[in-house]
């Protein structure tokens, strides 16, 4: 009977407290996983063709950076975050925006879309 006890009183501490374990964005040491999306918009050019090709070349060269590299293109501000941890997440993808500049002219915008992700150290806990 004791040991039905024990068993039943060790199974509703674990329940209850894997809760308190279920936290993935934590890194630990006092840092914080943050993801943010981040858009990169390349020189405007006068074809679609053009656009997509300057922004996969740019998004290649994304993936090539290191980390302090990706702080400073993407404007990461670094004092809280920890060295080395930036780097991209799911590679990313390429949009072309049409429009219309002040001379009536179309031209066509590459951006590159790209999930980053770095520790951040968490003064709260």
């Amino acid at each position: 009977m004791n040991a039905i006890k024990t068993a039943l009183f060790v199974t509703v501490m674990a329940m209850t407290s894997a809760s308190a374990f279920a936290q993935p964005l934590f890194t630990g040491g006092n840092y914080v996983s943050r993801e943010e999306m981040k858009t990169i918009s390349v020189t405007p050019t006068a074809t679609s063709d053009e656009a997509y090709q300057q922004a996969l070349s740019e998004l290649n060269s994304l993936k090539t950076m290191s980390a302090r590299e990706l702080n400073k293109e993407l404007n990461i501000l670094t004092f809280n975050v920890k060295s080395r941890s930036t780097h991209l997440k799911d590679g990313g993808f390429v949009t072309v925006q049409e429009r219309m500049n002040e001379d009536g002219q179309l031209e066509y915008l590459g951006k590159v879309n790209v999930k980053v992700h770095y520790a951040e150290r968490d003064n709260n806990r």
